[in-house]
């Protein structure tokens, strides 16, 4: 088990040679840290050798750029020759050991940014990294067999071993990138230093985000912007129970790992991909009809247009090409109906039923498998939002011998995914899911002025709320 990153920072005393980290990874120092996690922020503070340290980390809310910003005060008693040390490893792909030999990496002529490009990713080909820092006095490398050294690890790299960095960039390296920036600090003497790592579309992009985000006030408003979005999206709603430890949850932590988590980062410790989860981002964004209503909606009409003209749908897929699985999957389809009247009984916009959204095509999974990935095309045919949610509904009526539905590939348990492989295993579950999806959309019908699809939903309900009395 181990906590490895990809960044590191560093600060080191130029005269002895000694250096720590900020956080206590990778280079941890003998003192105390304290660790403060608010809403879109970390807080990183300890004090070595009457070194003060403080590092704040967040990421801007309308740009692809995370801040690391480090106040460094005396308080020795002494003027201090100190350096600040900034170091990310690039991958631009999806595993390093395959994307490592195409990354190439470069000095922006004009910024003295360091740039990063992999022409070879299948879908970012395009798109340009950087690394950047507030300093006009700066030595730098792309070279990550520089930096760490033969035998050594990021707790010990030989580059905190060296004057300073050679400035190698280029290709053929194993990429990195890293910026030492060496300061004076007279006693009681602040100083800030802020290092940037970003993504822009292209170097013209990148250009215009190193030159909006530099400096120290340019931060600090990055910083207040993130404060005002969390308020405002966290203070939808505050509820007060007699437990003290619940209301801390609820009153913010447990929407904005939805939000931060869930929604954006789609990642999680054994689960990085970056997909979206057709049933996964509907269940998360069930939680936001308050908070952030208008990303729910959007989110709605983004699941329309992964189902396909069947009315099954993309199990996962990833932005931006939309490649993702086709499966057998039996649940996965009903979460849009199901989410849709989440939607409009809080929200009470009914207009977004008529919103029209285009379906997918794609080759059906063949007898013998459970799915296949691949990129589906376009389908010609067209429905509104209420059409994809009657069609998914009509999807799932497949039932066993038992009058249950046939739980396909899975379930919302995917761990059941031999059990109706050759199209005879039922699922109980998936019949209580049913029924109440039939339960809930028959307002939704009714108000959509769909009466007789309404009726269906009544009647399908009441005969499968028998079979599942009966067997299950």
């Amino acid at each position: 088990m181990t906590d490895a990153s990809g960044e590191a920072l560093y600060i080191r005393d130029e005269e002895s040679g000694h250096f720590w980290s900020p956080s206590p990874l990778p280079a941890r120092a003998a003192a105390p840290y304290v660790i403060r996690h608010g809403f879109g922020y970390s807080v990183f503070e300890t004090e070595v050798d009457g070194i003060s340290s403080e590092l704040w980390v967040y990421v801007a809310m309308d740009a692809a750029v995370k801040f690391s910003v480090i106040k460094i005060r005396n308080k020795s008693g002494r003027p201090r020759h100190l350096s600040a040390t900034g170091y990310v490893e690039w991958v631009l792909g999806d595993l390093q050991a395959k994307s490592a030999m195409h990354v190439t990496t470069e000095i922006a002529a004009g910024s003295g940014a360091l740039h990063a490009r992999n022409p070879y990713n299948p879908e970012f080909s395009d798109r340009v990294a950087f690394f950047d820092v507030d300093s006009p006095t700066r030595n730098v490398t792309g070279d990550r067999a520089e930096f760490i050294g033969r035998n050594r690890s990021l707790p010990i790299p030989a580059a905190m071993q060296r004057a300073r960095l050679s400035g190698k960039v280029g290709a053929g390296l194993d990429p990195c990138a890293a910026i030492q920036v060496g300061f004076d600090l007279a006693e009681g003497q602040t100083r800030e230093i802020t290092f940037r790592l970003g993504c822009g579309r292209n170097t013209d992009d990148v250009g215009h985000l190193v030159q909006r985000f530099r400096g120290s006030l340019a931060a600090r408003n990055a910083l207040e912007a993130v404060w005002a979005h969390w308020n405002h999206s966290l203070g939808a709603i505050q509820i007060e129970t007699p437990d003290l430890s619940v209301n801390v949850l609820a009153n913010g932590w447990l929407v904005y790992q939805t939000l931060a988590c869930r929604v954006w980062a789609r990642s999680g410790y054994y689960q990085s991909g970056g997909a979206f989860g057709f049933r996964d981002q509907l269940q998360d964004v069930m939680a936001l009809v308050h908070a952030e209503p208008g990303l729910v909606r959007e989110h709605l009409l983004l699941c329309a247009s992964r189902q396909f003209h069947e009315g099954d749908v993309q199990h996962w897929w990833h932005p931006p090409s939309g490649r993702g699985v086709r499966c057998r999957c039996s649940d996965d389809y009903l979460w849009l109906p199901l989410a849709v009247c989440r939607y409009v009984t809080s929200s009470s916009d009914t207009g977004v039923l008529d919103e029209s959204v285009s379906f997918l095509e794609g080759r059906a999974v063949n007898p013998e498998d459970d799915s296949y990935y691949d990129l589906p095309g376009l389908s010609t045919e067209v429905g509104s939002l209420y059409e994809h949610c009657r069609r998914a509904i009509r999807h799932g009526l497949r039932y066993g011998e038992h009058g249950l539905p046939l739980i396909g590939s899975g379930d919302w348990n995917d761990g059941m995914n031999l059990v109706g492989i050759r199209g005879k295993g039922e699922s109980v579950w998936l019949g209580f899911f049913m029924c109440e999806v039939f339960r809930q959309f028959v307002a939704v019908a009714r108000a959509h002025g769909d009466p007789s699809f309404a009726d269906f939903c009544v009647e399908e309900g009441a005969r499968l709320r028998l079979s599942i009395e009966q067997h299950a």
